[in-house]
């Protein structure tokens, strides 16, 4: 498959705002550091404590997700990224999340998946050199696959014609007749009497 361009991975710090409460942003803090370390798995833990204080708190999704990615669970972290864009207004983690998804659904070789989250990627973000280049590969990639199914598929025969047929049925029918007129002649009683 084609070198796709590295995942963009980022871990969004933990930004204080009124909606989040002091030991959210703490758990936040603590997975960012674990994450940062390259403790993956320790920072997946972290942004679960966090999201069961708010399931629906876009960075610890998002964060989890890139977790999830660098652990190389792509699906769980596809299903992440989607929950992450469903759950932000901000259009810039949207786009990312997106363009993340469409990676990981790359890395599981599901394409069409990929191309649908890459689309949506440049939706949000037009200018996204990465989410295009790699839409655009993902589409050279689906047309190659589609030109090598159309070829590997098994061409019908012509149908015949009713002439064709008529002569094809006339010709099966003359052979039957011709075999049954050898089966009766082997038949037929050999005289094994000498005539002295």
């Amino acid at each position: 498959m084609k070198q796709w361009i590295a995942i963009l991975v980022f871990v969004v710090p933990a930004i204080g705002s009124r909606a989040q409460n002091n030991q959210e942003q703490a758990l936040l803090y603590k997975a960012n550091q674990f994450y940062q370390s390259g403790r993956y798995n320790e920072a997946e833990q972290w942004y679960d404590k966090v999201l069961e204080l708010n399931p629906n708190n876009s960075i610890a999704l998002f964060n989890k997700a890139n977790a999830l990615q660098q652990q190389k669970n792509y699906e769980a972290a596809a299903k992440q990224f989607e929950q992450a864009a469903a759950v932000t207004n901000d259009n810039d983690l949207k786009a990312k999340a997106y363009y993340n998804s469409g990676v990981a659904a790359i890395k599981q070789q599901q394409l069409a998946n990929a191309i649908n989250a890459w689309k949506q990627s440049l939706l949000l973000n037009p200018y996204s050199d990465s989410a295009r280049n790699n839409l655009q590969k993902a589409l050279n990639e689906q047309k190659k696959q589609q030109q090598n199914n159309q070829q590997n598929k098994p061409q019908p025969k012509n149908p015949l014609n009713k002439q064709q047929a008529d002569n094809l049925l006339n010709q099966l029918r003359q052979q039957e007749k011709e075999l049954q007129q050898y089966e009766k002649q082997k038949l037929k009683p050999v005289n094994t009497e000498k005539d002295w």
